[in-house]
């Protein structure tokens, strides 16, 4: 038969190479391979084999009709035997072997009959022949060629047979067929690599992308919760530990604006220490700064609806801000407070202390023309008001 390709053979290797490239993993591509060419060779038995990097050759999928083999590819019975050699233990090249000869070489090597020739080494395959009963008589064995024509694989088949299903020698024809379908197989399996190759690429820089992200998420955790820690430090009286005047100028705005929006009353109170220089005077400094966090604790602990903020306003000033309570709950509240500072004796610096305290309270619900400072200078109005009527006193603004 010629050796000439025809048209209807080049149909079927377009054919063959689209449904190569088709393949998505490199198992079932190198099984695709193997049986493509098994039937375009109507060959009984195949093998295909990988070069490996340490000169040998790792046998990857093996099928036989007759004898119902089918091992490696996309079958769960891995191939077990040991890898061709491609050097002898004396580091000569193994020209015995058909499979490294064709490696070695880079070329097709054709058998018509293995057990009438001494020119390859088939000890191995009569053994096998012994054992199974089968008889290994053609053999085409073709090297699969990367771009840079390095070998990569071994495609070998194994008894042709003829129409009649008699074992024959490869044809010519066939060898071209073959040879060329290997081409294709060489250039669908770079590129099945090339693929796997940027999918493992992608997804290590994938992963590498979730890595560095939680990283940086966890960074960016871990600077809020500082800057969330700084924001408090920087909101704290470091005297009283309560909020500073700062935090007052803050939430005092907002909750203005938010009263004015949604129109409920805003009270105040305007705390102050009475005859607290007296204090300072008889008891020393440092027991006037502790005397002065007992009377802010007291007041935080005595108001303490979560709406409410306490914060020194300066000196031995506190102001509180009050959301959603009236003039007449904000005036009931601050006497109660009052009453409280009143009746406790503070222990500063070793000393017990007593001191009393008076209050000035406003009241408004917001409106476009009322301003923020309005409702402090009211409450600082009321609160000299009540030290003008002698102190320990709770006065509202407004009211006589």
């Amino acid at each position: 038969m010629s050796s000439v390709i025809t048209s209807a053979d080049y149909q079927r290797l377009i054919e063959i190479g689209l449904a190569l490239s088709a393949e998505k993993e490199i198992n079932s591509l190198l099984e695709r391979v193997l049986r493509e060419a098994k039937a375009v060779g109507n060959a009984d038995a195949g093998t295909l084999y990988l070069k490996n990097s340490d000169e040998t050759l790792s046998f990857v999928i093996i099928l036989n009709d007759t004898l119902n083999i089918f091992q490696g590819g996309t079958s769960e019975d891995p191939v077990a035997l040991p890898n061709v050699p491609l050097l002898t233990e004396s580091g000569d090249q193994n020209m015995a072997n058909i499979v490294s000869r064709a490696t070695l070489l880079g070329e097709t090597l054709i058998v018509d009959d293995a057990y009438a020739t001494d020119e390859f080494d088939f000890s191995g395959t009569r053994l096998f022949d012994e054992m199974t009963g089968y008889h290994s008589t053609s053999f085409l064995t073709i090297p699969m060629k990367a771009h840079s024509e390095k070998v990569i694989g071994v495609l070998q088949l194994l008894n042709a047979k003829s129409p009649k299903g008699e074992v024959i020698a490869f044809s010519s024809h066939v060898r071209s067929l073959i040879e060329a379908l290997c081409s294709q197989a060489s250039v669908a399996m770079e590129n099945r690599y090339l693929l796997d190759e940027q999918e493992q690429l992608k997804k290590q820089l994938e992963d590498e992308v979730d890595v560095r992200t939680a990283e940086l998420k966890k960074a960016l955790d871990e600077l809020s919760r500082a800057h969330t820690v700084l924001k408090e430090i920087t909101t704290i009286d470091p005297v009283t530990g309560i909020r500073n005047r700062q935090y007052f100028d803050e939430i005092f705005d907002q909750e203005w604006r938010r009263a004015q929006r949604q129109q409920y009353s805003l009270s105040m109170l305007l705390v102050d220490i009475d005859h607290f220089k007296k204090v300072n005077d008889t008891y020393g400094h440092l027991a006037g700064d502790e005397c002065l966090a007992g009377v802010a604790g007291a007041i935080d602990v005595m108001l303490n609806r979560p709406s409410d903020v306490v914060a020194r306003y300066g000196g031995e000033e506190f102001v509180v801000v009050m959301p959603y309570a009236s003039s007449e709950n904000a005036e009931h509240l601050a006497d109660f407070v009052r009453d409280g500072v009143a009746k406790r004796v503070f222990n500063a610096a070793g000393e017990n202390i007593s001191v009393t305290i008076s209050i000035g309270v406003s009241s408004v619900v917001p409106d476009e023309q009322g301003r923020p400072r309005d409702l402090i200078s009211q409450a600082d109005d009321a609160l000299y008001q009540a030290k003008a009527k002698g102190r320990n006193q709770v006065c509202v603004y407004g009211v006589d």
